[in-house]
């Protein structure tokens, strides 16, 4: 019987366990590389699907509230937070559309993950006659696929998704306030 040096078997098992590693690195490459190729998800609901029913807690009451798409009033629903400076503004912007009455017959409600008890920390939250609500899980919200703040998106009177975008300036909420009143004035 052969006998093979002891050198060899340790170089033998470096070598395998060098290429067992080399294997893995390159499986953890190519499923990054396979998971970036597909582009990175967007915010929001896509535009043309129908919007997700939402159930939340009203801020700072408590009481339960309900989100239904599709009941024949147009919505704009804006994912906000207290502590989110873009988020004060636009938040600012709803409530200044709404006093100039560019919003008619269009819900808002905002939606916010931060605790209620942050609502003192914004003037801009803590001054606003809008509609604040915290989801109740994070599954009510899981359709919209918030991956930040602020999240605005625009549901016509069907239900329908019609705009979504990151953003807090008032030009936007004035031109998705005005696509969700025509698209469901155009389905009437």
């Amino acid at each position: 019987m052969i006998r093979i040096p002891v050198y060899l078997e340790i170089a033998q098992w470096a070598l395998l366990l060098g290429l067992g590693t080399l294997l893995l690195v390159l499986y953890r490459q190519l499923g990054r590389l396979l998971s970036t190729a597909a582009g990175p998800q967007a915010p929001g609901p896509a535009v043309g699907t129908k919007a997700a029913p939402i159930r939340y807690a009203a801020v700072p009451a408590g009481s339960p509230g309900r989100f239904t798409p599709g009941n024949g009033q147009p919505a704009m629903l804006a994912f906000v937070d207290p502590t989110c400076p873009s988020c004060e503004q636009l938040v600012a912007n709803l409530s200044e559309s709404a006093a100039a009455g560019e919003r008619r017959g269009v819900r808002v409600l905002l939606l916010m993950s931060d605790p209620p008890g942050y609502l003192g920390i914004s003037p801009a939250f803590q001054a606003t006659s809008l509609e604040v609500g915290r989801p109740v899980t994070a599954t009510d919200v899981s359709g919209y696929h918030v991956t930040g703040t602020p999240l605005l998106v625009a549901v016509d009177g069907d239900g329908v998704v019609q705009a979504v975008a990151v953003t807090s300036k008032r030009a936007d909420v004035r031109a998705h306030a005005a696509t969700i009143v025509r698209e469901s004035e155009a389905a009437r």
